[in-house]
């Protein structure tokens, strides 16, 4: 009787022990059929431990059966591992990861667009040779309201009745050049246009490293980092503009400090 009480602590003791099985090191490398898997996150949820593949993809962390393992990449779909008995018997273990299919981006193309630059848009304009063949040209207008053209064209080529073997070229440049020449509106520019999820385009913008070293975020906070910016409101989806990543990352830069004020 004694020694029944030493029994059961030994007992207790030695059931607790093989519930909390020490972790030990799992190596490994992660591929992909076309990217390079430099910078890859292994976030072991479980044990609350993260580490990342180096240029060749080889990483290295503790383990342990049932722990959960999330691989993220921003060019690639994430993939979660269930840690089980072979998985630490292998040597190196292979992870193998999908790339993300990136839709493109829906722009508005007119064909008729200038650039500004009028060397480059001068090039572009189709010129047509006209030929004026002024000796037989009858410039009367039957038309009253429009006789005043009859009268305009004798200034331009003196002379009497219908003659207009002499032709007085400045003034009919004039009165050519304001007809052919008048300013034309100016085409509407087309505002950038895209479908993408906000968060998505962010994250396929930046590295790991930005928000982690950047906006000072975990990796577990990359997410709900980027709902909070997404107001879906169209002067945030502007941003998405790739003239505009400057505007992007100073206005990532003040939401994150907003969300490190709410949350930590």
């Amino acid at each position: 009787m004694r020694n029944k009480p030493l029994f059961l602590l030994l007992f207790f003791y030695v059931f607790s022990f093989s519930q909390e099985l020490p972790r030990t090191l799992l190596k490994g490398i992660v591929v992909s059929d076309s990217l390079e898997v430099e910078s890859i996150t292994i976030d072991n949820v479980t044990a609350k431990k993260i580490t990342t593949t180096d240029g060749q993809g080889n990483f290295s962390l503790m383990a342990k059966e049932k722990d959960t393992l999330v691989f993220s990449g921003v060019s690639f779909k994430s993939a979660v591992l269930i840690i089980s008995y072979s998985h630490l018997n292998e040597t190196i273990l292979k992870i193998k990861l999908k790339v993300r299919v990136n839709e493109l981006e829906e722009l508005i193309v007119h064909p008729y667009t200038l650039t500004g630059n009028l060397e480059t848009d001068t090039k572009k304009l189709k010129v047509k040779t006209i030929d004026l063949n002024l000796g037989n040209m009858d410039f009367s207008v039957h038309d009253p309201e429009f006789n005043k053209t009859d009268n305009a064209m004798k200034s331009i080529m003196p002379g009497t009745g219908n003659d207009y073997n002499g032709v007085n070229f400045m003034a009919l440049g004039k009165m050519i050049g304001g007809k052919l020449f008048k300013s034309k509106p100016k085409p509407k520019r087309v505002e950038f246009i895209t479908e993408k999820i906000f968060s998505d385009a962010v994250k396929e913008k930046f590295s790991p490293q930005f928000f982690e070293q950047t906006l000072q975020l975990k990796p577990e906070e990359i997410d709900l980092f980027l709902a909070f910016c997404d107001d879906t409101s169209a002067e945030s989806r502007d941003l998405l503009n790739p003239k505009k990543e400057f505007a992007l990352i100073d206005f990532l830069i003040k939401k994150s400090e907003e969300y490190l004020k709410k949350n930590r």
